[in-house]
């Protein structure tokens, strides 16, 4: 263990906790203000049983007072998360709320391999000739898992290269390395460039991956993807997940661009590459792409979200499930949609009736039309779905927001 935290201080203020919880008197940050924007609805909504979450809030609170355990965050959904912009923002925020506290990187996927963009916050080089299958092509021929991507190769001899550190803000480094990939026996061998370094090797053939311990901590990998016998056909790779033994904080973020619910019901890995995650929270984020459509079909979306929940909660038990409702945005880049209050009310309901938690971003952002207003503040695209850089930023500050009124509720 590199770190250990012993308390923890905020801008010169001593945090005590009692009762397990910390007490805190103010944040460290402020987001940005604007009047469209309903400061007093953000936060996590709680129903019923919130044993889930005050668990979580409890683990959060040991690793800031004593710096001990592991929080692993697993965050799925569309476009918004592939970029990763304001979930990047969260994972800035949390690494910046008390120094000290180590943050990895976790799951990713080399989307520039699959002719996608790729985050700007690592780097991706490859050699040879690949190709891909994602869950939104309706007619594919591949097994999928959580990344909602797979790529392949068949060249004999072939490479990938993975560059952690391309944010100045932020250090990932790493000792353990998990590789998803499928196996069949008839598969390329991946050999480690830094295999002096490696002290163990074990192969999950339920989960789906090879993890890899390295005897350093490290910020880069270069794997060599090769045949070493005339029986085997291609290697696909499903993603890696970048890891420590060390107490801290992972946030890992799924996006596939495109995405709907049908999308992540296509993977048939998904739950076994989430259950290898193991998260403390599965936060969701798909509807935007469910939703721009002017036939909206509530009854199959409805239907479609309790399936993946509860391939999530089989994969997951133990983990606490915060649901996001979609941003509002514009029909066909247009028209003023109002699939998305539909989808809140979904959301909201399947919330309630399961005891999960809801980030009411619709409602938090200024309800139907409100895109336009985000867009005349120059924080959305033209198109009135995406958000700009700014907007994504706010957007990652007011989750991190929610996060803490929350928690503050749970310190009360």
């Amino acid at each position: 263990m590199r770190n250990k935290l012993t308390g923890f201080v905020l801008s010169g203020l001593l945090i005590t906790t009692t009762n397990g919880f910390s007490q805190q008197e103010y944040y460290p940050f402020e987001t940005s203000h604007f009047h469209f924007i309903d400061y007093g609805k953000n936060r996590f909504t709680l129903f019923d049983d919130s044993s889930s979450f005050s668990g979580f809030y409890k683990k959060f609170d040991s690793l800031l007072q004593y710096g001990t355990g592991q929080l692993k965050i697993v965050h799925i959904g569309g476009s918004h998360i592939q970029a990763d912009i304001y979930t990047h923002r969260i994972r800035q925020r949390f690494n910046e709320f008390e120094p000290g506290i180590l943050g990895y990187r976790g799951f990713i996927f080399p989307y520039r391999i699959a002719q996608s963009n790729n985050p700007v916050n690592y780097r991706v080089e490859y050699s040879g000739t690949w190709t891909f299958c994602k869950s939104t092509q309706r007619e594919m021929n591949c097994l999928l898992g959580l990344a909602g991507y797979s790529v392949s190769t068949s060249d004999t001899l072939a490479s990938l290269k993975i560059f952690l550190n391309q944010d100045s803000t932020m250090h990932f480094d790493y000792n353990r390395l998990k590789i998803f990939h499928p196996y069949t026996g008839k598969d390329y061998q991946v050999e480690v460039l830094t295999s002096e370094n490696c002290v163990a090797q074990i192969r999950n053939q339920r989960l789906g991956y090879t993890e890899y311990y390295f005897a350093e901590f490290q910020d880069s990998i270069e794997l060599i993807i090769c045949r070493t016998d005339t029986l085997q056909h291609q290697f696909v790779l499903h993603g890696l997940s970048f890891e420590s033994d060390d107490p801290g904080i992972t946030y890992n973020t799924i996006g596939v661009n495109g995405a709907k619910l049908e999308s992540f019901l296509r993977c048939q890995l998904l739950g076994n590459h989430l259950e290898a995650l193991k998260p403390d929270l599965v936060i969701i984020s798909i509807g935007t792409n469910d939703g721009n459509t002017r036939k909206f079909d509530a009854d199959l979306y409805r239907h479609e979200y309790m399936e993946l929940l509860t391939h999530i909660r089989k994969s997951a038990p133990d983990a606490a499930i915060l649901l996001t409702v979609p941003n509002d945005s514009y029909l066909f880049k247009r028209y003023i949609n109002r699939n998305t209050e539909k989808m809140m009310n979904i959301i909201i309901d399947l919330a309630r009736n399961n005891n999960y938690a809801v980030w009411d971003f619709y409602s938090i952002m200024g309800g139907l039309n409100s895109a336009r207003a985000w867009y005349d503040a120059s924080l959305m695209n033209p198109d009135h779905i995406h958000f700009n850089k700014q907007g994504y930023m706010l957007k990652g500050d007011l989750f991190f927001a929610a996060f803490l009124n929350t928690w503050e509720g749970f310190l009360k």
